[in-house]
């Protein structure tokens, strides 16, 4: 049995443009051209839109500062020129002198007796008085105060039935000889209580040493007590 081969032919029309041949060197031209834009756009995507980056380092850099070197000294001034000295002055001679060889002879002057005085010396100023030294004077003071057997003695009957304690305050004039007198009330608490009259007739016990000026007991001497009146315990 014989094998059958099938063999298709292409079917062109009278009416096609007939089949035109590409030429390599075309086809090159272009297969360049593309591969150099494809280069070229990938080159300018890289500088364009891909970041940059930079490294950069802490390194410090030490700067010496270098004083510029003073200016030299000026040079010294030169020596003054050897210059001779001055030449001495001239003197010019004077003409000589006649000195006639009589002189007139004058007298001399009368000197005048001195007289002889004897003064007298004044006798010494005496010397002024020394100024009067200040006074010292001291205040009166306690010389025997008031014990409580005297306040009990003294005190007030109507107080002392009430149960009331209270105080008075009285001021009298200290005679030179200690005593007290012209002695008056000058407060009590609580009034009406007779505290003022008690501390005045209890004002005899007391004694005082007077006011004494340069040492010596003087009359006037003021003085001013408080006396306090408490009920006895027991």
């Amino acid at each position: 049995m014989a094998e059958t081969t099938d063999t298709t032919h292409e079917h062109r029309s009278v009416f096609d443009a007939p089949k035109r041949k590409r030429n390599p060197a075309v086809t090159a031209a272009i297969v360049g051209s593309i591969i150099v834009h494809a280069v070229l756009g990938y080159y300018l995507y890289k500088n364009k839109f891909e970041p940059k980056y930079r490294e950069y380092t802490d390194d410090v850099t030490d700067v010496a500062i270098i004083k510029p070197a003073p200016p030299p000294p000026p040079p010294p001034p030169p020596p003054p020129p050897n210059t001779p000295p001055p030449p001495p002055p001239k003197l010019q001679p004077r003409p000589p002198v006649n000195v006639p060889a009589d002189l007139p002879t004058i007298p001399p002057l009368p000197v005048p007796p001195v007289e002889k005085r004897i003064e007298t010396p004044e006798p010494p100023k005496a010397a002024p008085p020394a100024p009067p030294r200040p006074s010292v004077i001291t205040n009166p003071d306690w010389a025997r105060r008031p014990s409580g057997e005297d306040i009990a003695r003294y005190y007030p009957d109507r107080a002392m039935r009430m149960n009331t304690e209270g105080r008075a305050t009285i001021s009298c004039t200290v005679t030179a000889k200690g005593t007290l007198e012209s002695c008056e009330v000058q407060a009590e608490e609580p009034a009406d209580m007779g505290f003022g009259e008690a501390a005045l007739r209890m004002s005899k016990l007391f004694r005082m040493r007077p006011k004494t000026q340069d040492g010596a007991p003087v009359e006037g001497g003021s003085v001013r007590i408080p006396i306090r009146f408490n009920l006895p315990k027991g």
